[in-house]
């Protein structure tokens, strides 16, 4: 695993991909990978995904939150009883998405490691601001593992309890993961999932780090997210960046004592040092580290790319990773059956 310590390093990392270079000479990007983030948010709010049908084995649950709010889940059961259960977090720049959007990983894990997956929800800004997002995504987890309602889900986390996201909801598994570990809960979390993280502002990037974190300057005009997007999300969620519901890094202690994490990034994502640096504090600290790392790529591209070559291995990437947390391994012909059988990729890619 290559540390990406000097500043040189990281910065080859935003160097176009050849292959991702020669596509986009021969193809029209996807519109999703060019509309600019406040459309696309204004057109989700007016053209709702059409959601899969349910069955005995994937299907949805309204559960109450503090304030009265039903959240929707999506539970992806495994064909035989489960000892393991993951649960899984969408992203869409706290603005949009819906948790259908990982239900192509949660049916591959679900049929690879046996484990129920639970995809959650939570509410979006500018409608609702920082901190809904993290407490619809804590009163979640605490309904899942201690409501009696939830008996009825067939939850066993004797095995394996993993909680994983994709973007802004890689940044809700780590500020929830976080505060889990430090309040000491029961059942413990046994791996973490993080795929392309935000997790820093300038004011919260370690002092020892800040020299190689340069990705929200050399990749702000970058394809799917850029400069404008980041400020379109920062002013619609309206964090407090210093606040540990926003980042791990602002919480006392938070790099010690977590379960394993894998981590991927991309080389052209302004998010992309976040990740890169988290995972050298987590090492630093003792944690159990893996990282897969995609150079030359922009943001999310696995969803909105899915036909390259280096997408493809960014996919497989992410069952062997589940399979890491779990400490099973698997072969690449499995995953590849996997994701067959659990429909495409949808876009998930902020």
């Amino acid at each position: 695993m290559a540390d990406y310590d000097s500043r040189e390093a990281v910065q080859q990392l935003g160097q176009v991909n050849p292959e991702f270079a020669e596509y986009l000479k021969t193809h029209d990007p996807d519109p999703l990978a060019t509309t600019p983030f406040p459309a696309l948010v204004e057109m989700s709010r007016h053209n709702p995904i059409p959601l899969p049908p349910t069955s005995e084995s994937e299907f949805t649950r309204d559960i109450p939150l503090r304030d009265g709010y039903l959240s929707n889940i999506r539970v992806h059961k495994p064909q035989t009883p489960s000892r393991r259960t993951v649960v899984l977090i969408h992203g869409g720049g706290f603005c949009t998405g819906h948790n259908t959007q990982v239900s192509v990983y949660a049916r591959a894990i679900a049929s690879l490691y046996g484990a129920t997956v639970i995809n959650v929800s939570y509410r979006f800004a500018p409608e609702f601001k920082f901190p809904t997002a993290p407490n619809d995504v804590w009163d979640t987890l605490q309904w899942l593992t201690t409501s009696k309602d939830a008996l009825t889900l067939g939850l066993d986390f004797s095995s394996g309890f993993i909680i994983g996201g994709v973007s802004a909801g890689a940044n809700l598994t780590a500020v929830t993961v976080q505060r889990w570990v430090s309040e000491k809960l029961t059942p413990p979390i046994s791996g973490v999932w993080l795929s392309i993280p935000y997790l820093l502002e300038a004011e919260t990037v370690p002092d020892q780090h800040m020299d190689i974190w340069i990705s929200r300057e050399q990749n702000a005009h970058a394809m799917v997210i850029d400069e404008a997007t980041m400020d379109f999300v920062k002013t619609a969620y309206a964090p407090d960046i210093k606040s540990p519901a926003f980042s791990p890094f602002n919480a006392r202690g938070a790099h010690k004592g977590l379960p394993p994490v894998y981590i991927q990034v991309c080389g052209q994502d302004p998010v992309r040092d976040d990740g890169l640096i988290y995972e050298k504090v987590l090492r630093g600290c003792g944690v159990s580290t893996k990282l897969d790392v995609y150079p030359g790529v922009p943001h999310g591209f696995m969803f909105l790319f899915p036909t390259l070559e280096i997408s493809e291995r960014c996919n497989l990437d992410t069952m062997k990773g589940i399979g890491w947390l779990f400490g099973e391994e698997k072969e690449s012909r499995e995953f590849q059956e996997a994701y067959a059988v659990s429909g495409s990729l949808q876009t998930a890619s902020t």
